[in-house]
């Protein structure tokens, strides 16, 4: 079997499927299942489909159901297809909006964290090392949401899911047994009784030189929430942000000095966007420090007076250690079931928190903060990081993608169809086409260093 969507139509997959019945693991292990085929047990059924995407663009949809006959709650999905990886270069996509993405070949390999990394550092946390294997194996690469291979021809055969809704989705190119892997990250996802969801939804096409057509195909599937939506020029801008000039140490003075400086010497600049520092703590967003002594509205008004659209950076699911949100309102954090202690998201600023999304106070201080930023203050753009901390664990019933799908839908909610975002360190298929811009990759340094 080669990488054409058509050849998907009559391969076998070899399917693992683990889920949780009665408290007990029940793990069915290589079982086979082909195309209109389904494997059944007691507890579940699931069916496997391929068939065109109705665009006639040539795109095929391979797509795995999962019928519930007994309460469940999914641990583990996985089909695995024989086929020829040979002379390919495979797209590594990383977890998130930082992590690393380049086409890889089958002399690559993709390295855990070491333990002593993730002790000292907790930078595991920001990544996806707690939730899908990195083996470490040179020949196994591993994407997430979507990739595709790219043969000597430059015939590009792409693979994208349009099914994040349900859960996180790894593609896993093993080039030293020729097959190609859809894992689903679905632990802790409950389905009722005769409840039936399409878990797995893939978007395959393939062709010559055809990578930008394949991606306008692919960004079809996702509803357009942006401000400016389309492909509008306007949505092409300039801006300005005080982090990578002054990180934390920004203020009011160096925010005037810097707006008229643009302003007088006539750069370019659409957007003025304010960073880190502005705030007494991580997560206490309307409580502004000594820094900002006008407060924040009376900043933004001078930076619209100047003609830019003002930006401010919030983290809206992060949590300072020793923020006031913290210490006032603990049962807003996430808790680890285990433990009973609240989850940590990630070592910045001393560490930090995840804020539940689903406790009704903490949504209702989510509200709050977006309108008073928004309306109240008047900022035209935000640009929120750390996102991926709405979903360090599957609760309530779902996957960690579930949440984050969610999170992310939220955020659009909270800001409405009128004010830009732009999303940082977050999932990139569960901000597609809900967010405006995106920071592609990992924070830059003022200096070059030999690595």
């Amino acid at each position: 079997m080669n990488l054409s969507p058509t050849s998907f139509q009559n391969s076998k997959a070899q399917l693992c499927f683990y889920y949780k019945l009665d408290k007990k693991i029940v793990k069915h292990k290589n079982e086979l299942i082909q195309p209109g085929g389904t494997f059944s047990t007691d507890a579940a059924q699931v069916t496997l489909k391929t068939f065109p995407h109705t665009n006639n663009k040539g795109g095929y949809i391979l797509s795995f159901s999962v019928k519930a006959k007994k309460p469940i709650e999914l641990a583990q999905f996985k089909a695995t297809f024989m086929t020829d990886l040979q002379d390919q270069r495979m797209l590594a996509n990383g977890f998130q909006s930082w992590s690393q993405a380049r086409e890889m070949t089958k002399n690559d390999k993709i390295n855990p964290i070491r333990s002593s990394i993730a002790w000292y550092t907790q930078l595991n946390l920001q990544g996806d090392y707690d939730i899908f294997q990195h083996s470490g194996e040179r020949g196994v690469i591993h994407s997430s949401s979507y990739t595709h291979f790219r043969d000597m021809k430059n015939v590009l055969s792409f693979f994208g899911s349009v099914s994040e809704q349900y859960g996180y989705t790894y593609f896993i190119g093993d080039f030293n047994s020729n097959s190609l892997s859809i894992y689903k990250d679905v632990s802790g996802m409950r389905l009722e009784k005769d409840e039936e969801i399409e878990l797995v939804r893939i978007f395959m096409a393939q062709g010559l030189d055809a990578e930008a057509a394949i991606w306008d195909d692919y960004a079809e599937f996702y509803p357009d929430r942006r401000c400016i939506r389309g492909n509008n020029m306007k949505r092409h801008v300039n801006g300005w942000t005080s982090w990578y000039n002054y990180y934390g140490d920004v203020s009011e003075l160096v925010i005037n000095e810097n707006v008229e400086a643009l302003k007088k010497f006539q750069y370019p600049i659409d957007i003025f966007q304010i960073d880190d520092g502005f705030q007494t703590a991580i997560g206490d967003w309307l409580s502004i420090n000594e820094k900002f002594p006008s407060g924040m509205k009376a900043v933004a008004s001078k930076i619209k007076n100047a003609g830019f659209k003002a930006g401010l950076w919030l983290a809206p699911y992060a949590v300072g250690f020793n923020s006031r949100l913290a210490q006032e309102h603990p049962d807003w954090l996430i808790i680890d079931p285990e433990s009973k202690k609240p989850v940590v998201a990630g070592p910045n600023w001393g560490g930090f928190y995840a804020l539940d999304m689903y406790h009704p106070g903490a949504r209702q201080y989510l509200k709050e903060v977006f309108d008073t930023v928004l309306h109240d203050w008047e900022f035209d753009m935000l640009k929120l990081d750390f996102c991926f901390a709405a979903a360090m664990i599957p609760r309530c019933g779902k996957s960690r993608g579930q949440i984050m799908w969610e999170a992310m839908d939220l955020i659009r909610d909270l800001v409405g169809p009128d004010k830009l975002v732009l999303g940082c360190g977050v999932p990139l298929a569960c901000a597609f086409r809900k967010v405006d811009y995106c920071r592609i990759g990992s924070d830059v340094a003022p200096w070059w260093e030999a690595s």
